[in-house]
C-alpha cells in the first residue's frame, strides 16, 4: 500500500488532525490556505474585501482582480500594463478607487495618480482633479466611512497626504515640504476621521533612512513626528492597530540585520522597538487579528511567521510569499496578498475541503517551522497499524538521526515528533536540505526540511 494523502477516508482524516495540529503547534485560533483559483503573479500590492465575499486586488502590472465568492474565483476587471497599482479602497460594492504609484517607480509611467470605478469595478476612469498639489504616487488607502477615504504616498517621495469627506466627488491634497524629516510615505491607518497615522521613510537613500510615524488628529491638516527609528537603513513599511490602544509597524530593511518592529500599548503616544529576527527577512506586510495573535511577512523565500503572544516571540506560520498586505473581516475570515491570495479561517471547518486539500502536501507528512533553526516539529499521519520508522536522512541518502522506531495503532492518526538538529551522535549537524523518511507497513515517503544555520 503507498500512502496518498488523497486516499478517501485517509485524506479527510489527515486534514482534521492537521488543522488541529497546527492549532495547537501555532496557537493561531484558525488556519491559513493559499487560494488555489486566485491568480499567481510576482507580487500583489493590495486587496480589499467588503464582506467574507467581495473583494477586490491590485498588482504592478496594472491589474485589478474581483471575487464575488469569497475567492474561489477571481475576474481580471481591469489591465494597463504602463500603471503600477499599489492600492485598492471601496466605499460600497459599487464604488471604489485604486491608487498608482506613478510615474518614474518600478518601471510605471503612467502619471495618473488615481482611478475611479462607480460600477464594481467593470469599467475604471482616471482622476487627476485634486484640490492642491497633485500627489505623483499613492501607496496607501483606508476607507475611514461611507463617504470618508484617505491616501498617502510615494515610496522614495516626494510625499503627500490626500483625501475626501465626499465619496470621491473632490479630492485634496497636502505635500510635506514643511516636514523635512519626510522622504516618502507608504501607509496609514485612522481611528476616525479625525485622528490618525502615517508611516514612511526619512531619506530616499535606503541606507541613510530611517522609518518615521507620524500623527494627526485634525484629520490631516497638521502633523507631529511620533516616533523614529534608531536606525539607519530602515523605512517604516506597514502599520495596523487590532484595538483602539495597541498598534503594529512593520520596518523593512533592504540589506543586513538584525530585523525589528514597533509597538505601542498607549495608542500611539510611545512605541517599542522589537527584535523580529536577528537574521535577515525582507519584512513588509503586517496584520492582527487581536492584541496578541498577528502576522508578518515580505520575504520571497521565508514564508510569513506568526505570533501568538504580541510580538514577543515569533514562528513560521507555513504559509505566504512576499505578503505585503494582511485584511481581516472579523475574528474568523481574514485575507492576505503577496504572490497571490491567502485566505484565514478562525475554525477546523473550512469548508471546501477539495480546495483545502489542493494545496496540502503530496503525502501527509509536515514539519513546522519549515525552513528552521534549531528545531522543528514532524507531523506524520498513520494509516495502518505496523511499525511506523522516522529518520533524518541527507541528500545522499544518509541515515542522519533515527527519530522513532515503535510500533504505532491506526486509531492513533497521527505521530508528533521533534528533531533538534543533532545527528545519531548528538552532534549538530551543518544547515541545508535534509528528507524526514517516513516508513509505515509498506508505505515509504520522503518529506524535505531545511535546516538554517
Amino acid at each position: 500500500m503507498i500512502i496518498r494523502a488523497g486516499c478517501g477516508i485517509y485524506k479527510s482524516k489527515f486534514l482534521h488532525y492537521l488543522f488541529l495540529f497546527l492549532t495547537l503547534l501555532t496557537g493561531q485560533t484558525g488556519t491559513w490556505i493559499e487560494l488555489p483559483n486566485a491568480p499567481i503573479v510576482t507580487r500583489f500590492n493590495d486587496i480589499q474585501f467588503l464582506n467574507e465575499n467581495l473583494g477586490w486586488a491590485v498588482n504592478g502590472w496594472g491589474q485589478i482582480y474581483h471575487t464575488p465568492d469569497g475567492g474561489d474565483s477571481w475576474e481580471l476587471q481591469f489591465e494597463q500594463s504602463e500603471t503600477h497599482f499599489r492600492s485598492v479602497g471601496f466605499f460600497d460594492e459599487l464604488n471604489g478607487w485604486a491608487g498608482n504609484v506613478g510615474d518614474g517607480e518600478f518601471g510605471a509611467t503612467d502619471i495618473i495618480n488615481l482611478y475611479h470605478t462607480s460600477d464594481g469595478g467593470s469599467s475604471w476612469m482616471p482622476f487627476d482633479d485634486f484640490t492642491g498639489p497633485s500627489p505623483q504616487g499613492l501607496c496607501g488607502i483606508q476607507v475611514i466611512n461611507d463617504s470618508t477615504m484617505y491616501a498617502v504616498g510615494r515610496v522614495r517621495g516626494p510625499a503627500y497626504f490626500t483625501k475626501t469627506v465626499d465619496r470621491g466627488e473632490t479630492w485634496i491634497s497636502h505635500d510635506f515640504d514643511q516636514y523635512v524629516s519626510v522622504a516618502g510615505l507608504i501607509d496609514l491607518y485612522f481611528f476616525n476621521p479625525d485622528t490618525g497615522f502615517i508611516v514612511g521613510l526619512t531619506n530616499i537613500d535606503h541606507e541613510d533612512s530611517r522609518g518615521i510615524v507620524l500623527k494627526t488628529t485634525d484629520g490631516g491638516e497638521t502633523w507631529m513626528p511620533s516616533f523614529i527609528t534608531s536606525r539607519s537603513g530602515e523605512w517604516a513599511w506597514k502599520i495596523d492597530f487590532p484595538s483602539d490602544s495597541v498598534g503594529y509597524v512593520s520596518l523593512q530593511r533592504n540589506y543586513e540585520s538584525p530585523i525589528y518592529f514597533l509597538k505601542t500599548i498607549d495608542a500611539g503616544e510611545t512605541w517599542n522597538e522589537m527584535l523580529f529576527m536577528n537574521d535577515y527577512y525582507f519584512i513588509q506586510g503586517i496584520g492582527f487579528i487581536n492584541d496578541t495573535l498577528g502576522w508578518m511577512g515580505g520575504n520571497s523565500s521565508l514564508p510569513t511567521y506568526v505570533t501568538t503572544d504580541g510580538g514577543e516571540t515569533w514562528n513560521s506560520a507555513g504559509f505566504g510569499s512576499r505578503v505585503n498586505r494582511l485584511e481581516f473581516i472579523d475574528q474568523n475570515i481574514g485575507y492576505a496578498c503577496g504572490q497571490t491570495i491567502y485566505k484565514y479561517t478562525g475554525s477546523l471547518s473550512v469548508g471546501n475541503e477539495e480546495n483545502v486539500y489542493s494545496i496540502l502536501p503530496n503525502t501527509p507528512v509536515i514539519n513546522y517551522p519549515n525552513p528552521f533553526n534549531p528545531s522543528t516539529t514532524i507531523l506524520t499521519y498513520i494509516p495502518e497499524s505496523g511499525l511506523l520508522q522516522v529518520s533524518v536522512i541527507d541528500l545522499l541518502g544518509r541515515n542522519v538521526r533515527m527519530l522513532y522506531d515503535e510500533m504505532v495503532y491506526e486509531g492513533e492518526s497521527w505521530k508528533k515528533i521533534i528533531w533538534d538538529g543533532l545527528d545519531n551522535n548528538r552532534k549538530e549537524v551543518p544547515g541545508g536540505v535534509y528528507f524526514c523518511q517516513v516508513r509505515n507497513g509498506q508505505a515509504s515517503m520522503n518529506h524535505k526540511m531545511i535546516l538554517l544555520k
